[in-house]
């Protein structure tokens, strides 16, 4: 596994072009699987933790998450060694301010990559230079549909929202160089007040996952310290820190809940502080131009125009 920012070129080993393809996606910062303080038996929840972590994941659907994104792992190798097992390969993983982020991609989806790819060696350079604490790769659906996937902890506090907006310009910027169609997934730490800056960020057109299904009130907190008992004698209060931004005319969402919000073995017993975020997408067939006008603006880079 590549411990730098990793970003590939990832396709299937055959493509039909004649449906829309449902990508099921989650992100969930696992605390570093740290047990509750609300846990029954410390010792062995610590022992439990990442088995419960990777049940959960898999959880949320009747079918896999094409794509797991997580935040706060404990070692850089967490992912890998967790769900390869259960037929998932970790395209890289980055530190932030808390343990490292991950990005893991159902191995189907991850069978043959292209290592060639002279925007994806750029890409993959900048990222490293910008020093953003985030995992970023492109996937070739089997229906021809390009998208370009992002993992990402941003900076904290209430007071790193300049960094926070200029981390997802620069983010959001790179992957757009490489496909039409963008899904950037995370723990944001965002306030409500940083909202327009995001969504109008390199260009604007940014669709808020949860905004996009309704704005469910029982998803909207991804962070609830009235409920999550998670930390002991701290601060009670809600925010909703994880998000999920998608750009791009192939991308419509569908379905946006929570993961890893129910107790463990008691009331405000969680395996992590945070809720995790469970989206389901349809990515229309290749053919509404959204990926041809990337590689149109690619080539004529190439040709010095």
């Amino acid at each position: 596994m590549i411990s730098s920012m990793a970003i590939h070129n990832i396709a299937t080993a055959t493509a039909s072009h004649q449906s829309n393809f449902p990508l099921k996606l989650i992100s969930w910062n696992i605390s570093n699987a740290h047990p509750s303080s609300a846990a029954p038996d410390f010792i062995r929840r610590s022992k439990q933790s990442p088995n419960l972590i990777r049940e959960e994941c898999l959880r949320p659907t009747p079918t896999p998450p094409d794509i797991i994104a997580l935040q706060e792992c404990p070692y850089p190798n967490f992912g890998q060694n967790e769900l390869a097992s259960s037929g998932y390969v970790s395209v890289g993983t980055r530190p932030s301010h808390c343990g490292y982020v991950d990005l893991l991609v159902r191995e189907e989806l991850a069978m043959a990559t292209t290592n060639n790819n002279e925007h994806a060696k750029l890409m993959t350079t900048m990222l490293q230079e910008c020093n953003l604490p985030s995992v970023a790769t492109t996937i070739d659906l089997p229906n021809g549909s390009t998208v370009a996937v992002s993992s990402s902890h941003l900076a904290p506090f209430k007071d790193g929202a300049f960094l926070r907006k200029m981390q997802c310009q620069t983010l959001m910027e790179l992957l757009h160089q490489h496909a039409g169609n963008s899904i950037h997934l995370g723990d944001f730490n965002m306030r409500a007040a940083e909202d327009k800056d995001v969504e109008n960020a390199c260009g604007g057109g940014w669709m808020d996952a949860w905004k996009e299904t309704g704005s469910n009130s029982d998803a909207k907190f991804t962070w609830n310290s009235f409920s999550n008992r998670y930390h002991d004698g701290g601060f009670k209060f809600r925010a909703r820190f994880d998000r999920c931004y998608v750009r791009g005319e192939s991308l419509a969402v569908r379905q946006f809940s929570f993961m890893g919000n129910e107790p463990v073995e008691k009331k405000g017993d969680y395996l992590s502080d945070h809720f995790g975020l469970a989206v389901e997408l349809d990515v229309l067939a290749c053919g509404d131009g959204s990926d041809e006008s990337v590689q149109v603006e690619a080539e004529e880079e190439k040709a010095g125009k």
